[in-house]
């Protein structure tokens, strides 16, 4: 049986073969979970968990357990005393013709103005290959891909504030 994540649980990316980015579980709902990826880079697993407790999130995203799972993003502790600081991301979704701001936990909807839907993004999910592969461009290992452009902080800050 492979490894299973709790919220809290911060985790290792690895960028080269030398070194890791270090990231953490924000949230989760069902087995779609919320991660934050810190802009430290490392060059060892003896990393304090506690470290990402002063730090900004440089990438915020939706993604699945796989790497977690299998082993490929080593966890390193669990740490809850930074979970309220993240901002929750909103996004647009269509209900019967009509766009709504959706929590991305869901359990709030309302509909949304022109301008918001304008601004929101539809819901995403990606693969932890794909994260994988933003974070190694963040930190200049590999191209960064304008895709992953939607995985920067700011957009979760910024619709975070309209619910």
């Amino acid at each position: 049986m492979g490894i299973q994540v709790k919220v809290g649980d911060v985790f290792l990316v690895p960028l080269d073969g030398k070194t890791w980015a270090v990231g953490q579980l924000v949230s989760a709902w069902n087995d779609e979970l919320y991660v934050a990826i810190f802009g430290q880079k490392i060059e060892t697993h003896n990393v304090d968990p506690h470290s990402v407790i002063d730090q900004e999130p440089v990438l915020l995203a939706l993604t699945l357990d796989a790497k977690i799972f299998h082993g490929d993003w080593p966890i390193v502790g669990n740490v809850q005393g930074n979970l309220a600081s993240f901002p929750q991301p909103a996004f647009k979704v269509r209900q019967a013709g009509v766009v709504y701001i959706e929590s991305r936990d869901r359990t709030v909807s309302r509909p949304a103005s022109s301008s918001e839907a304008e601004m929101l993004r539809n819901r995403s999910v990606s693969s932890p290959a794909v994260i994988e592969e933003a974070v190694q461009g963040y930190f200049g290992v590999c191209e960064w891909n304008p895709h992953y452009d939607k995985f920067h902080s700011d957009y979760a800050a910024a619709s975070s504030k309209l619910l």
